[in-house]
């Protein structure tokens, strides 16, 4: 199976050309990062693609801000879909499940740390060697730390913890887990596009 990930800022760049270039990657499994639409805006030459399924998550709060989509070939597509990592945006009977701790976390929190967009899981089922298994993606837009909103830095922690109770209950499950997107995080200064920007180590 062959997944990709790009941060494509702006899912309106591909235009009418969003078919042409999900098959150049030749990929099982895309995901992308920061589209920037709201479900209003989705178009359906955008969301509705042959020979693709296609899972949004949307803010809810900034048009044109956030938001994340996995586009899953036909022959790949998932048997569990759910929008965001807390379960507040999930009809529960179609969801993926395996939550994980939020006891930390007030409802309130929690709707708010899925209300920008920033994640999709899709479950799919993969031939390991002992037969069928399952497979967790957890697509992701983590936060960015803005040293002008202290507030942000906690959110995009709060985002993080989340994330980390999910995938370890997805795994707990005994689902294979991979977690990939832009994770807004430099290991080293080296790592980072501005490196004597050291808000975001």
């Amino acid at each position: 199976m062959k997944i990709v990930t790009w941060n494509i800022n702006g899912i309106r760049t591909f235009k009418n050309a969003i078919r042409k270039t999900l098959d150049s990657f030749d990929a099982d499994i895309i995901c992308v990062q920061e589209t920037k639409v709201t479900r209003d805006l989705l178009d359906a030459r955008t969301a509705i693609i042959d020979g693709y399924n296609s899972y949004f998550s949307f803010s809810r709060g900034r048009s044109g801000y956030s938001g994340v989509a996995t586009f899953c070939k036909d022959s790949a597509t998932p048997f569990g879909a759910e929008e965001g990592l807390t379960g507040v945006l999930t009809n529960h009977g179609e969801a993926v499940g395996c939550y994980g701790d939020q006891k930390e976390l007030a409802t309130e929190d929690l709707q708010l740390l899925d209300n920008e967009g920033r994640a999709v899981i899709t479950q799919h089922q993969i031939m390991g060697p002992d037969g069928p298994q399952t497979l967790s993606v957890l697509n992701v837009y983590c936060p960015r730390a803005d040293p002008e909103k202290p507030g942000r830095k906690l959110f995009k922690l709060q985002f993080y913890q989340l994330l980390q109770a999910r995938a370890e209950a997805l795994l707990a499950s005994g689902s294979h887990v991979i977690v990939l997107g832009d994770i807004n995080t430099s290991h080293r200064p080296i790592d980072h596009c501005d490196p004597d920007d050291t808000a975001e180590q």
